[in-house]
């Protein structure tokens, strides 16, 4: 699996548990479908940022980044890459050597 694919999923995951929404396709339109609002934007990108560990500074932001699961998918991936952030998921048990 593709780190972009587990992204995806993730992605798929928060929009389900936090914001109650479900979308079929990962290029579903989530604006022009009204799945996303200017409010429920900024509570995906506030969740993002706790999940992946990235920081996502609206300034940069293009509303083609937030178009579809994704788009956002490769945002996030960008960001991890330019930031360095790990690309283990918060939450994500990872095993210990003793």
């Amino acid at each position: 699996m593709k780190a972009e694919d587990a992204t995806i999923g993730a992605i798929r995951g928060l929009l389900s548990e936090k914001l109650l929404v479900e979308v079929d396709s990962p290029e579903a339109d989530l604006l022009k479908a009204g799945i996303l609002d200017s409010l429920a934007l900024i509570q995906l990108l506030v969740h993002l940022e706790e999940r992946f560990g990235v920081k996502i500074a609206l300034d940069e932001l293009e509303i083609e980044d937030l178009r579809s699961i994704s788009s956002i998918a490769q945002m996030v991936e960008q960001q991890r890459a330019i930031q360095g952030a790990a690309r283990v998921p918060r939450n994500t048990v990872l095993p210990v050597n003793r």
